[in-house]
């Protein structure tokens, strides 16, 4: 063989080994077997390649029908309603393709005027929850536990969704879903056409459920080229419907109920109990062996933290809740566990959040708080001792009284990026530094940092690069408020705490200033008391605005 024919054959087989597609025919196959399912997508390289993929939803009836035929049962554009004209009457229609296809994706084309959009079906969203977000366009599915998934991505020309998410719609609609697939590939070749004739193939099978096939073809317009077009079918069978975990298929199995632990024996191993309601003791002789629904469950504090670092939930004085979505009653005014009926676990907390309580659960190791005590058995409306809960109530009711006597609040409402701080305001869950820090830095945020500084100095002098506590310092002491020194010296430690703990955790200064400040305290003792200091602090400034819009109404 001379040199120049190996390179020809060379050539040759790079030809062929890109005109067989075998990548694209793999990678098509493989489609809807991994945690993501291309349900739509467009390419076109000029010269080399172009193609696209779609999906349409079918139904069980149709599979044989399906794969005995290559071509697209629907096209991208299917889906916009219109009307139809039989000569006698008028009729409107949904989707051409309706009853035996449903698109999933609908292309709707505005034909260069403005661009095209590519719409997810209302069923498949509205059925499965998915919520858009409108900065990046993906979707997402809003769980029941209130918890966002991603659901649907969205990457230049390619939709994918989740598999399990689309297996669910499939078990809920009892419609298959058939992806479909037209790849164009080119190359470079000025040979006869009938040394290609090998690539021409068809195929189908009906226990994989997939068809294709593959021919080759010159393209009359460019000289030189020729093409090879992969077109295939596979069809995803419909789950059985109860797979759907859609109500009333999303009933917890009595064996799916986790246990908690609810009391030691006399070894001091932990006894542990089903969370299941309908297998614990009631009031009306139910389940007379088990324990009782109302039995407290404890549980570590940092079982909380998830809670209260998210937007999404709101932690409060005795409930725990995502929107209006669940929420649940809890004891959480003890400072070193947080307690729940053992009922309540199973019977409102969501299922995908169990095993995170689980994590956190302890052997009862005190008694429930006095007021969860007196509100639960006794039905009497009492406060909570925890701190947290007094400075959050002392906060709340000091922005009020202020408004009344001044008509402004003392500290502004947190907007953005802060908007979430004053939930996220906590006692440490736990005694590390980083915990210590982040609370010191909220604790500072809500008491200087939204000082409502501009209302402060109305009708006063400026004075040059006054800051925040000099404003506030200057307003007490015209107002003759009592406690001026004592409120801003603690002020500034809440500041510190932060400028030199929180803001700059390494070196040895702020370390040296933490160890001074806590001496022989754990951070979480040394928090309290300055929770506690805040709230004297907050109670006493709304005595002062009370006192004040008193003397105006006198």
């Amino acid at each position: 063989m001379s040199l120049n024919s190996a390179v020809r054959s060379e050539s040759f087989d790079e030809s062929v080994k890109a005109l067989r597609q075998d990548a694209v025919k793999d990678s098509f196959f493989a489609n809807g077997d991994g945690p993501w399912t291309i349900i739509y997508d467009e390419w076109f390289i000029k010269c080399r390649d172009n193609g696209g993929q779609f999906i349409a939803l079918s139904q069980l009836n149709m599979r044989e029908r399906v794969i005995r035929d290559v071509g697209w049962d629907v096209r991208k554009g299917e889906g916009i309603p219109g009307f139809v004209d039989h000569g006698t009457e008028v009729s409107y229609f949904k989707s051409g393709s309706l009853p035996e296809f449903e698109p999933l994706v609908v292309l709707q084309e505005f034909f260069g005027v403005v661009p095209d959009e590519v719409n997810i079906s209302e069923d498949f969203r509205f059925l499965m929850r998915l919520w858009r977000d409108p900065k990046s366009g993906n979707y997402y599915e809003i769980q029941e536990s209130g918890d966002k998934e991603l659901a649907i991505r969205i990457s230049g020309e390619r939709i994918e969704v989740r598999t399990p998410l689309l297996k669910r719609y499939l078990a809920a609609r009892q419609l298959d879903a058939v992806l479909y697939i037209d790849s164009n590939v080119g190359v470079d070749y000025d040979g006869d056409p009938a040394d290609l004739a090998d690539l021409d193939e068809e195929a189908f099978s009906v226990e994989n459920l997939t068809c294709y096939s593959r021919n080759v073809w010159r393209d009359m317009s460019q000289s030189g080229r020729i093409w090879t077009r992969f077109l295939a079918k596979r069809i995803i069978k419909a789950p059985p419907r109860e797979r759907c975990r859609i109500w009333p298929w999303d009933k917890v199995a009595a064996d799916e109920y986790p246990e908690f632990i609810i009391s030691e024996d006399e070894y001091g191993e932990p006894v542990r109990w089903t969370c299941n309601p309908d297998s614990l003791r009631n009031y009306y002789g139910k389940n007379p062996d088990a324990p009782h629904y109302l039995t407290p469950v404890f549980f570590k504090p940092e079982v909380l933290s998830r809670y209260y670092d998210s937007d999404d939930y709101e932690v409060r004085d005795a409930y725990l809740s995502c929107g209006q979505l669940w929420g649940v009653n809890l004891d959480n005014g003890c400072l070193d566990y947080v307690s729940v009926f053992l009922g309540d676990i199973g019977r409102d907390i969501p299922q995908s959040h169990w095993d995170h309580w689980k994590a956190y659960n302890i052997a009862p190791i005190g008694r429930m708080s006095d007021a969860a005590i007196r509100r639960s058995f006794f039905n009497q409306s009492v406060e909570s001792g925890n701190p947290e809960h007094r400075f959050k109530r002392a906060y709340r009711d000091l922005q009020e009284k202020w408004e009344e006597a001044w008509g402004w609040r003392l500290h502004r409402r947190a907007e953005e990026l802060d908007a979430g701080v004053f939930s996220r305001l906590r006692i440490p869950v736990n005694e590390t530094e980083a915990e210590f820090r982040a609370q010191s830095h909220n604790l500072a945020l809500i008491l200087v940092d939204l000082l409502n500084e501009k209302s402060l100095i109305q009708g006063m002098d400026r004075v040059s690069d006054e800051r925040g506590l000099a404003k506030l310092k200057r307003f007490l002491e015209n107002n003759e408020y009592e406690y001026v020194d004592r409120d801003i010296s603690l002020l500034k430690k809440v500041q510190q705490m932060r400028s030199r703990i929180a803001a700059h955790a390494s070196g040895s200064g702020g370390r040296a200033f933490l160890d001074k400040e806590l001496g022989d305290r754990s951070h979480r003792e040394y928090f309290v008391e300055l929770i506690e200091e805040s709230t004297q602090m907050l109670l006493d400034l709304q005595r002062f605005a009370m006192s004040h819009a008193s003397a105006l109404g006198g």
